[in-house]
């Protein structure tokens, strides 16, 4: 009996901890269409500390809702990200720290205009296949909501994709 309960208490651990990693569609804010598909997957800092960070694997055609491009054949640049990367395969979230029940202290890029903001995430309690993510200069910000995106919903190119290993790459 003691072995079950431990059992499923580092279950319980384990499924908290690794709860924000996965994949998530954000929604551009203008429009309300579907944007990109974030990948967010844990790493270890240079410290060897566990931190949360997210890489953009796909794009929308935000005409046709459809995915038009993603990080193995990446298309549009991010003009105003020094050193111009393409968008798709962009690291746009790291350093994010664990804390309690949600990541901040890390940050995030825009990319479309390059710009780096202090961040947070935290799962919506109410509906938990949604995302808060808030970028902040000291105390003014702006969340969005992130939709939970299963792996069996990828492109297909996309299905076996493996983010152990990732580490960010920073265009600073």
């Amino acid at each position: 009996m003691k072995k079950y309960l431990l059992f499923i208490l580092c279950s319980l651990f384990i499924t908290n901890a690794m709860a924000f990693v996965g994949f998530y569609q954000t929604i551009d804010d203008k429009i309300n269409k579907p944007k990109s598909i974030v990948a967010l997957y844990e790493y270890k800092n240079s410290d060897g500390e566990t931190r949360l960070g997210g890489r953009i694997i796909a794009l929308y055609n935000l005409d046709t809702g459809k995915i038009s491009e993603t990080m193995l054949n990446p298309k549009r640049i991010a003009e105003e990200v020094p050193q111009k990367p393409k968008m798709a395969g962009l690291d746009i979230l790291w350093d994010m720290e664990r804390d309690g029940d949600e990541y901040s202290a890390g940050h995030i890029m825009d990319p479309k205009n390059g710009n780096v903001y202090r961040c947070s995430i935290w799962q919506d309690k109410e509906t938990p296949d949604k995302l808060q993510v808030r970028g902040k200069i000291a105390f003014l910000g702006r969340t969005q909501t992130w939709n939970v995106f299963t792996k069996k919903d990828l492109p297909q190119e996309l299905q076996n994709i493996k983010t152990t290993g990732w580490t960010p790459k920073l265009y600073e």
